[in-house]
């Protein structure tokens, strides 16, 4: 790996006669946030150079650079030799509102792509006072694969105004991505009138429609929604029934759970394994002996999702349980019994994680490793460190697990991570030390700035930039940095 150019280089080349120089120049010094290019790469906007106007519009765009707005807006309408996107894309990065009137025009564009685009740039700027022009727009138009510019981008930017055009649109059940568009707008602008529409829609064969539809009535949050999709839970297609779940889940309900227990307290075995996340997700405390004595039953169906439900609640009482199907060797409770012993903080039960984790069960061990990190106790560091000389395909999950520790003995057992051999290793280590953003592992960050490794060398330069919130890109600006940060 090369050395990035240094920063005043790049500030020079605005100037050069290449035109290569120049259009790389501006990206880079935009990406760089470096302030000082601002007057250049504003005048680089007239630049004969189709690319180096389009990579002045894209770096004023990530340097927020607002005085230049209106000249990319010009650009949008007028530049014949660069794709609108490009603009689009800049305008994005601006995050100005006040370009929306003029992008929202593009809505009506014949290319797919294009209005896709407007539309993200509608939502990246917060052009919400668009809305009302956005729905006279939609009113107008007759097409219907138009339709579905209009709904996403009315729903992305929540014009609530526009309920009754969005309903409108799912009188046609086409199995359109129109029509999918409609359902998950009508959850994003909040509308209560569309509950009874969209429960009808979980039972529909139109797989897109029902996650939506699903995705909307969690939005709108409207507990009538409860009785309308529970009698869904004993459907036979299990798609409907998992769309299902997850809006009793995701609506808080106290009915919600108390109709799952009931269901745990029937013969209807097939709805078991759903009513066991209703009843955790809602956090209903009544049910955990029943999930409790089914989970420890070989016979019951989805044994994960009941442990699971006990991790939800949350009751301390059910680690016993937990530990003991953890370490049972059966086929399904051991990884949703990681999980919730991890999620309660189950630090009794640090010990069985341990001994899951020379399991030859990869998933297992993966679920193991991340109830350690999440319990966070020391006593786990020895292990962790033996499983990460003994096994380093799995070094991402266990030094995410080590970084969970805050002690000095697990941040050096990261830093010698970074000294590996293997990427497998020193990859994640150097992720590890950027995300724990510990000044105290400078010394070791600065051993691979001046070290033979040129992978390791890049790495520890995104490591030392969060650390340090200092943006630099090459060996000479980093040591240049330290000595000035050492007098």
């Amino acid at each position: 790996m090369e050395e990035e150019i240094p920063t005043s280089k790049l500030l020079q080349d605005l100037d050069s006669s290449d035109v290569f120089l120049r259009s790389q120049a501006t990206i880079q010094l935009g990406s760089r946030q470096v302030k000082e290019s601002v007057p250049k790469l504003k005048k680089l906007l007239t630049d004969k150079e189709p690319g180096v106007r389009a990579g002045a519009a894209i770096a004023l765009g990530d340097l927020q650079e607002r005085s230049a707005t209106q000249t990319i807006v010009k650009l949008l309408e007028s530049d014949k030799e660069n794709p609108k996107d490009v603009y689009l894309d800049a305008l994005g990065r601006l995050k100005d509102p006040s370009a929306g009137k003029q992008i929202v025009l593009l809505l009506d564009s014949e290319d797919p792509t294009l209005r896709l685009q407007t539309i993200e740039a509608l939502v990246l700027i917060g052009a919400k006072d668009q809305g009302a022009s956005i729905l006279k727009m939609a009113l107008k138009n007759k097409n219907r694969e138009k339709d579905k510019t209009y709904a996403m981008a009315l729903g992305k930017l929540g014009y609530k105004g526009s309920e009754d055009y969005l309903l409108g649109l799912t009188k046609t059940l086409d199995e359109s991505t129109t029509l999918a568009a409609a359902y998950l707008a009508l959850g994003r602008i909040g509308a209560k009138k569309a509950v009874p529409i969209l429960a009808k829609a979980l039972d529909l064969s139109f797989s897109k429609g029902k996650e939506n539809a699903s995705v909307s009535l969690i939005q709108i949050g409207d507990p009538k929604t409860i009785d309308l999709v529970f009698p869904l839970l004993e459907s036979k297609t299990e798609e409907t029934q998992m769309y299902v779940t997850d809006v009793l889940s995701g609506i808080p309900s106290l009915e919600a759970g108390k109709r799952a227990l009931a269901l745990l307290n029937s013969d209807k075995k097939s709805t078991w394994g759903n009513a066991a996340k209703i009843a955790g997700r809602q956090k209903y405390a009544p049910a955990r002996e029943k999930l409790e004595s089914l989970l420890v039953l070989d016979s019951t169906p989805s044994r994960d999702s009941f442990a699971e439900a006990l991790g939800w609640i949350g009751d301390k009482a059910s680690i016993p349980v937990l530990r003991k199907i953890l370490l049972s060797g059966a086929k399904e409770g051991p990884y949703g019994s990681a999980w919730a012993l991890g999620v309660m903080g189950a630090k009794e039960a640090v010990g069985d994680l341990i001994t899951a984790t020379n399991s030859s069960d990869g998933k297992l061990v993966s679920y193991a490793l991340e109830a350690l990190g999440s319990i966070r106790d020391e006593s786990a560091l020895p292990a962790l460190t033996r499983l990460l000389k003994n096994r380093p395909q799995m070094a991402p999950q266990v030094l995410s697990a080590v970084s969970q520790l805050q002690s000095k003995e697990a941040r050096l057992v990261i830093e010698d991570a970074t000294n590996s051999n293997d990427p497998n290793v020193y990859r994640p280590a150097m992720e590890e030390l950027a995300r724990r953003k510990d000044k105290l592992s400078l010394p070791i960050l600065f051993e691979h700035v001046n070290g033979p490794e040129a992978e390791k060398r890049k790495l520890s330069y995104y490591a030392l930039a969060a650390i340090t919130g200092e943006h630099f890109r090459t060996k000479k600006e980093w040591n240049d940095w330290r000595t000035k940060t050492k007098n």
